[in-house]
């Protein structure tokens, strides 16, 4: 079989590639040429027309119904679709979310004794230039999700994005907002005390820094959103069924929990959280589970509009020009 995802390391592909070939016998042929963009991986697809290659593909939310208007999946229902919620999937079984993201705030608490749990929190403590997110929402998905987060915290909703833009505002307002970017680097230094970003980067910076500084990753209490990746069979996969094979395993509760183990939020977790399958030692590395039980989804009509209204407002709005 043929994956045409980016990195091995990324969400415990590395094991969840080894379990797959431990669990059936198939080998698969993978080979990191690049850390391949969702729309590269349609690329490969498109591609395969003419010389097939490529079976399976790991992409962003938007990416899945794309794939279906382009005529590039084929499509496949696993054993579990009944415990993927119908806003995560497509109807005729094209795409499927596997695990998501969601955003959290990722804190140096040799610098911030007292973590902040909200984003009411944020704009009322003394954080002066400590807050900050990663990049800029007009071009980076997982700041734009920052300020949809402090939306849903503040009055807004998911069809409205435009309180998290007037949040950002008054936080800049009043001295608590940076714009450096919440690199691993600059978190580590202060630059950045707390961090609006994806729960998994910042478990992982967590691990990476091992105590120097101690980080620790708090989804707010009063908003959070979900990023979702989604699987999609190749229509021209040179390997068919070692294709569905794949779907079987990463939905499976060994697949599902290699996601986890790799701080990606697998699409079954509140299942497999019911069914005491978290083994402890994993769910004592992971903000408590109660904390994700308010994370929304947006749809992606929702994504679009709000994306829309960031590119317009953020500019003038929030930085003043």
């Amino acid at each position: 079989m043929q994956h045409t995802m980016g990195l091995p390391e990324w969400a415990d592909y590395k094991d969840i590639l080894a379990g797959y070939t431990s669990h059936y016998g198939l080998p698969i042929s993978y080979k990191a040429e690049a850390e391949y963009s969702s729309a590269q991986e349609l690329e490969v697809f498109k591609n395969s027309k003419t010389r097939p290659h490529g079976d399976i593909g790991d992409v962003g939310f938007k990416f899945g119904p794309l794939a279906v208007q382009q005529g590039l999946v084929a499509p496949y229902k696993h054993a579990h679709w009944e415990d993927i919620d119908a806003n995560l999937k497509d109807p005729n079984g094209y795409w499927c979310t596997e695990y998501y993201g969601a955003q959290a705030f990722v804190i140096n608490t040799d610098i911030v004794k007292k973590p902040p749990t909200s984003f009411a929190e944020l704009l009322r403590g003394n954080y002066k230039n400590m807050v900050g997110i990663d990049g800029d929402p007009r071009q980076a998905n997982d700041a734009f999700l920052a300020v949809f987060a402090a939306a849903l915290a503040n009055g807004g909703s998911l069809d409205n994005i435009q309180p998290g833009i007037d949040y950002f505002a008054q936080l800049k307002k009043n001295g608590n907002f940076t714009v450096a970017r919440s690199s691993i680097a600059n978190i580590s230094t202060g630059e950045v005390a707390i961090a609006v970003m994806w729960d998994y980067l910042g478990l992982g910076f967590r691990d990476q820094l091992a105590g120097k500084p101690h980080l620790e990753v708090i989804i707010p209490s009063d908003g959070s959103i979900a990023g979702p990746y989604v699987s999609v069979i190749n229509k021209t996969a040179p390997h068919p069924f070692a294709a569905r094979l794949w779907i079987e395993y990463i939905f499976s509760d060994e697949g599902q929990l290699f996601y986890l183990k790799g701080y990606a939020h697998p699409a079954r977790y509140q299942k497999l959280v019911a069914a005491g399958k978290v083994p402890p030692e994993l769910a004592a590395k992971l903000p408590p589970a109660e904390q994700y039980a308010n994370v929304r989804f947006p749809s992606l009509a929702q994504l679009n509009a709000a994306s829309t209204l960031v590119n317009s407002n953020w500019g003038p709005q929030v930085l003043g020009s």
